[in-house]
């Protein structure tokens, strides 16, 4: 170690200690990109912060699983009774694979508009992208990680009271194999339609959010992107345009998303929606068109963005 300089004031000394270079392993961009998606998705659920960023996320996550738990709960009760009661009640009940999703539409949306804003603005109001930029993420990576890692909290979101679901069928069963191979046809609707809600509310809430640092703004136009499309499709269907409300229907995320699980589980729409006649198509490419397009529109926000 170097001498200390004499200090020409009663402060103290200043010691030259040199520097020194870093010797540890360089882990590089693909470990910076799972770091941040890792800690994307640990933050959409208040992992690994203070006890008021976890709020949010159980009572949402709570209310998502609340009727998973109720049904299995109902049909415990029912197998008592027989596997007549339980197959009965299973076939009667609202709660099913291919109603929960519109079940639980209203809390995912509500998990957007609460936590999507958390990930971008943060990093926006306490000025670190410059920090992530100077490293070896590049803009678009930065921007994946982060979007990618919201997704993955929305899937997680879905198909976990699904999970219940199916587990709990299975288990208050008499025959616990035929249960399963009773349901196991329900598992590939549930994946693919819950990895295209996860991605389009996702994809879209995360768009939103990167244009602004104030979680307000960024909560107000989130909500406002899920609900006011459908309403303006439904006035313009209402003054007499239907046609031209039934294709502006495809601008409503939560519509296009009850066309898909209407699509996959082989479904019909109730009777007063209007834009039952589009073909099955229209929703997947709509529904694709919006991830695509907002994970496109997010990239670009943040290669213009000034680090």
């Amino acid at each position: 170690m170097t001498a200390p300089f004499s200090a020409t004031s009663p402060t103290g000394s200043i010691f030259d200690l040199g520097y020194r270079g870093y010797e540890g392993p360089r882990l590089g961009r693909a470990h910076a990109i799972r770091s941040l998606f890792s800690h994307s998705l640990r933050s959409a659920y208040g992992i690994g912060r203070g006890g008021r960023a976890k709020i949010a996320p159980v009572i949402f996550g709570g209310m998502a699983v609340i009727p998973a738990i109720a049904i299995v709960g109902i049909l415990t009760l029912a197998a008592r009774f027989g596997e007549g009661a339980n197959e009965a009640i299973s076939g009667q009940s609202p709660i099913r694979y291919e109603t929960y999703f519109s079940t639980i539409s209203t809390v995912v949306v509500l998990f957007c508009a609460a936590q999507a804003p958390e990930l971008f603005g943060r990093d926006q109001r306490h000025g670190v992208i410059s920090l992530y930029f100077a490293r070896a993420l590049r803009r678009t990576d930065y921007a994946l990680a982060r979007v990618t890692g919201f997704m993955a909290a929305l899937l997680i979101l879905e198909l976990l009271p699904q999970a219940i679901l199916f587990a709990g069928r299975a288990l208050v069963s008499d025959d616990l194999l035929s249960a399963i191979r009773r349901d196991l046809p329900s598992i590939p609707p549930i994946l693919i339609h819950g990895a295209l809600s996860a991605a389009l509310l996702g994809g879209l809430s995360m768009a939103v959010s990167a244009f602004t640092p104030r979680r307000a703004y960024a909560t107000a136009g989130i909500i406002a992107l899920f609900v006011i499309p459908g309403i303006v499709a439904g006035v313009v269907a209402g003054l007499g345009s239907t046609s031209i409300g039934t294709w502006l229907i495809l601008t409503s995320p939560t519509s296009v998303l009850d066309g898909t699980n209407a699509v996959l589980f082989g479904s019909a729409f109730p009777s007063d929606f209007f834009f039952i006649d589009l073909p099955d198509w229209a929703y997947f490419a709509a529904a694709l068109a919006g991830i695509v397009g907002a994970v496109a529109v997010t990239i670009r926000r943040f290669m213009k963005i000034s680090a």
